[in-house]
């Protein structure tokens, strides 16, 4: 089969396509001719983790390739995203949050052994080419810095946010595990944070939706940290202290034009304050 065959994708997103696969009620998530053919494999290794730890997400089927890009088989997941719920009954934004931070502690529940350490990682992110505007000493303080934080054995989703959990009758789903890293908890959350308060809304959305959005984000946000914190006793502390290497993270992953000024800014003021 190639890529013509497949017709048109029923959803885009950066990294993928996602088509209807004609057989078994399977969809095919179609990764960019850019994207590391590592992440279908990791995504393929983090479905089968998260299942067997009981976290709620759909099974995958396994590899195929079309015209040279990598390709995952999964199921069809079934219901709304949460985004998609809010914005046909805004009365549901609050208690689309709460069940957000519910299903967010259900990945870190359980520990694991899989996956590289976010620490590990995060060191290895900054030479990376996104990170060439810090010299050898920031880079060196920055490491020193990551290595500091608290170890971890727990799942890290690391793309967890409202547009990848699905909710179906009592039912929950959590989709998109191609960025998962295994560490402290708290550090998913702050990456969570960054996603839902910092990350670049669609490209082209119209001022006053942008305005809309980060409104709605915002009682997003503060609904979520408020429900996780409840459930977990997590502080503010321990989510803050992430909050440079989910920077790195972002910037090493998705050099995004739109946010590259902002945070690089912001790791050099991290830099500086930091003793």
């Amino acid at each position: 089969m190639n890529r013509a065959e497949l017709g048109e994708p029923f959803a885009t997103g950066r990294s993928a396509e996602i088509f209807t696969w004609p057989e078994n009620d399977w969809v095919l998530k179609l990764f960019e001719p850019d994207y590391p053919s590592e992440s279908a494999d990791l995504e393929q290794q983090s479905i089968d983790e998260a299942l067997r730890l009981g976290v709620p997400t759909i099974a995958g089927h396994g590899r195929v390739e079309v015209d040279g890009r990598p390709g995952l088989l999964l199921d069809r997941v079934r219901g709304d995203s949460l985004t998609k719920q809010a914005e046909r009954n805004p009365l549901k934004i609050r208690s689309g949050a709460r069940a957000l931070a519910t299903t967010h502690v259900l990945v870190h529940e359980s520990p694991t052994a899989e996956f590289t350490e976010i620490r590990e990682a995060t060191i290895a992110a900054l030479d990376t080419a996104p990170m060439a505007f810090l010299d050898q000493a920031q880079k060196a303080k920055a490491a020193a810095l990551i290595g500091g934080l608290p170890p971890g054995d727990r799942m890290l989703h690391l793309d967890f946010h409202t547009e990848n959990v699905f909710i179906a009758g009592d039912a929950y789903t959590i989709l998109d595990w191609q960025t998962t890293l295994r560490g402290d908890p708290a550090a998913d959350v702050a990456m969570t944070v960054l996603l839902i308060r910092d990350a670049e809304l669609w490209p082209g959305t119209p001022l006053l939706k942008r305005i809309l959005v980060q409104r709605i984000r915002g009682v997003v946000l503060s609904t979520h940290l408020t429900q996780y914190k409840d459930l977990t006793g997590l502080s503010d502390a321990a989510i803050d202290a992430w909050r440079l290497p989910v920077l790195v993270l972002r910037m090493s992953t998705l050099d995004i034009d739109s946010e590259r000024d902002r945070m690089q800014a912001e790791v050099r003021e991290i830099l500086a304050v930091t003793p």
